[in-house]
């Protein structure tokens, strides 16, 4: 009979020990000394009270330890640990607590302790369970030893499946064959990375073998594993599930064979079959045998009924000559082929009828017949007489191929077309069918404006909230100008031509409505630019005539500031004429340089940095001193270029401008020019650079600033500046770059412009 604490009648620990005395009942006594398992009780002064015989042996305790010495003292080195905590709290809640199986390093032990309150103090139960844990380490190193086999075989991918934490370990064999990567497969990942790729109708028969396994501790499966872009692969998978000392599974380790070749043969050997019962089921037809080696031995009736005599071989090759004459060689060719490779034989060719000499369209084919080593032992033939099939499939294909031809033709015109095309369904208004052009005006994809209503696509407009519903009603509209920003494209005025037409279906409903958009927003900037650079040139032409006019009087006033300097000893008179006569000579410098620069020459000439900076700087003096901006010119290089010094003044011109207009309060605008060499070319020339420290600009405005009738300075500017300055630069085999930051601590832009020598 197996003895345990739990036996115990309540009221014995009032009778094991006798108070005052820790003295213990003899009878009890005898009763606790026959346990299995360790009892020791403790006084609430933590003394030790009594040990059964199993208790001092798993606690190691000595007649001297029943002296009256206390727990504390004679094991100090559970001080600090679980140990004190798990008892003191058993102790001062009066309620049992259990220390779970921990090794007891003083005594090379594993144990489970149980504390619950006695009226005396404390009792505690020991069960020593070393050796359940040495023999599942030995289990353990059984498995690892076993695991290490495995992995030494040749396609054996090893597993282990943690039920408690749900994750699998697994080799790298077995990680890379269900895609997973080795190092994370080695430390363990949730068991859906191993079946993600489970194939979908072997997923639930998987499930069920698991759960299965889970109660009868074996598993045994087959099934196919399919991920992107790879080809199925069969997997055998075996595995014995491992349980804990509550009777729970706790791990389930197995092994992943590849079978998929094995598969394959099975499945070669299903199709053979099959293909034996279909030449079977079809020998009423006309059939034909032949030797390996490709020689015709045997044709049924009925096939001889057609050819038209009686088919007896002598050499197996008087089968070709039953085939039209512009047949034959591609008939041998395939039948070579097939012969070769034991591919199976498969052609249409047109076969001669014996009772009119009639050529007529057949499907001839063949299937090897092959023994248990995959050697062919002879083919079987089928042939079948698609003469009317052809004739009428020709036909179909030549209307096909035409319709295609169209269709295709169609396509070609509606994507690669320049106007904007869309489809609408005329209930809904959702956008059906767009080709790129029309995309390109919502700065769109087509797959992106695909399912988009029409009121999404053209928020931001005007003037065509009705459009669309009269095209819906059956009114094909024509010719629309409108304009507006796109949601898409904020801060864009554009202007396009849109058309809308009904397509009606049989029964005269609208089946859908078709968008043709023509976008007119360059001719629109062409006709205001063009309106600008007029009034602009005739400004020029107003400049140069008033420059040209205002020349004569001022030589005549210099002149007299001359003989009134000349005719006055006035300090101060004298330094109101001198102040005076340099305000004059600026001003003939300015009409001077406006001449030169309306003027354009016809030649080019050498020119210096120097010169190209003046001429400009002059036309901004003014402003430059008005606007608070610091004008730093470092390192003019004297070198001189030869250029168009009209068309380069322009370009430093729109340069100059574009930076003072990007400070307006107030900077710095740095002009510097230096030889240099263009890494692309190779060429030696010379570098003009301008640099403002504005407000800079972002990535999307420095790739389009070049581009024509862009611009960022709203009705002020054309958009022309800097495309009509690339296009300078380039007639000049130059180059124009830009590099700009918006950061809050360096900010501006530089461009630099290089001429080559």
């Amino acid at each position: 009979m197996d003895v345990s604490v739990s036996s115990i009648p309540p009221t014995s620990p009032q009778a094991i020990v006798s108070p005052g005395l820790g003295q213990v009942d003899p009878s009890l006594a005898a009763v606790l000394a026959g346990l299995p398992e360790g009892i020791v009780l403790l006084g609430y002064d933590w003394r030790l009270l009594y040990a059964n015989e199993r208790g001092r042996l798993i606690s190691r305790l000595g007649p001297e330890d029943l002296d009256g010495r206390t727990h504390w003292e004679i094991f100090p080195e559970s001080l600090g640990t679980a140990i004190e905590t798990t008892y003191r709290d058993a102790m001062e809640h009066r309620e049992e607590r259990t220390l779970l199986p921990f090794f007891y390093e003083p005594f090379d032990l594993w144990i489970t302790v149980r504390a619950f309150p006695v009226p005396c103090g404390l009792a505690l139960h020991y069960r020593d369970i070393s050796a359940d844990m040495r023999a599942e380490e030995t289990q353990r190193a059984l498995e690892d030893q076993m695991r290490t086999t495995l992995e030494a075989a040749n396609g054996v991918g090893l597993w282990e499946w943690d039920i408690v934490t749900d994750r699998v370990r697994a080799d790298a064999r077995f990680s890379r064959l269900y895609g997973v990567d080795p190092t994370r497969g080695a430390a363990g990942v949730p068991i859906a990375e191993f079946t993600r790729d489970v194939h979908p109708e072997d997923l639930d028969r998987l499930g069920k073998l698991i759960t299965e396994a889970l109660s009868t501790g074996h598993f045994d499966a087959e099934y196919r594993l399919q991920q992107a872009g790879e080809p199925i692969r069969w997997i055998n998978a075996r595995g014995t599930v491992v349980y804990g000392l509550d009777g729970k599974p706790q791990r389930f380790p197995g092994v992943a064979i590849d079978i998929t070749e094995a598969k394959e043969r099975e499945a070669d050997l299903r199709r053979s079959e099959e293909r034996y019962r279909v030449l079977a089921e079809l020998n009423p037809q006309s059939l034909w045998t032949a030797t390996p080696d490709g020689r015709v031995v045997y044709a049924n009736q009925r096939f001889l009924d057609y050819i038209g005599h009686h088919f007896v071989p002598q050499t197996g090759e008087e089968y070709i000559r039953c085939f039209d004459p512009d047949d034959r060689g591609r008939v041998i060719a395939a039948w070579t082929h097939s012969i070769t490779t034991g591919d199976d034989y498969s052609i249409r060719a047109r076969l001669l009828r014996g009772a009119d000499g009639a050529s007529r369209w057949w499907h001839v084919w063949a299937l090897p017949v092959r023994d248990a080593e995959g050697a062919i032992g002879q083919w079987l033939g089928l042939a079948t007489d698609v003469h009317d099939e052809h004739l009428a499939a020709e036909t179909l294909k030549a209307q096909y191929a035409e319709i295609d031809r169209r269709r295709r033709e169609v396509e070609t015109i509606y994507h690669s077309s320049p106007i904007g095309m869309a489809l609408y369904d005329p209930g809904t208004l959702r956008l059906t069918r767009v080709n790129e052009a029309q995309a390109t005006i919502w700065n769109l994809t087509p797959k992106q404006a695909i399912g988009k209503t029409y009121h999404e696509l053209t928020a931001g407009l005007t003037g065509i909230e009705n459009l669309m519903a009269r095209a819906s009603a059956g009114e094909t509209l024509l010719n629309n100008n409108i304009e507006g920003n796109l949601a898409t494209r904020p801060g864009e005025h554009r202007y396009w031509n849109v058309n809308y037409s009904p397509i009606f279906g049989d029964d005269g409903t609208v089946q859908a409505i078709a968008g043709a958009t023509i976008e007119t927003t360059k001719q629109k900037q062409a006709e205001i630019a063009l309106i600008q650079s007029e009034k602009l040139a005739a400004v020029g032409r107003m400049a140069s005539s008033i420059a040209h006019e205002i020349n004569n009087p001022l030589e005549s006033v210099t002149n007299l500031l001359y003989l009134a300097r000349s005719h006055s000893n006035d300090t101060e008179v004298q330094t109101f004429l001198d102040l005076a006569d340099q305000e004059l000579r600026r001003v003939s410098i300015i009409a001077n340089q406006t001449l030169r620069f309306h003027k354009q020459a016809s030649n080019p000439r050498d020119i210096s940095a120097v010169d190209l900076f003046s001429t400009v700087l002059s036309l901004y003096e003014g402003r430059l001193k008005n606007a608070r901006i610091e004008l730093d010119k470092r390192r003019i290089s004297e070198a001189r270029i030869a250029c168009f010094e009209g068309d380069i003044r322009q370009v430093l011109n729109n340069l100059v401008g574009n930076a003072l207009d990007a400070m307006p309060l107030g900077g710095k605008l740095v002009l510097r020019s230096r030889e240099s060499t263009d890494w692309r070319t190779g060429r030696r020339g010379l570098t003009l650079t301008v640099a403002d420290s504005g407000t800079g600009m972002s990535p999307d405005v420095q790739a389009r600033i070049f581009g024509a009738f862009y611009t960022t300075k709203g009705i002020a500017g054309t958009g022309l500046g800097l495309w009509i300055s690339a296009e300078i630069v380039e007639r000049h085999h130059g180059r124009l770059r830009v590099r700009s930051s918006q950061r809050p601590t360096h900010h501006g832009t530089v461009f630099t412009l290089f001429l080559p020598f």
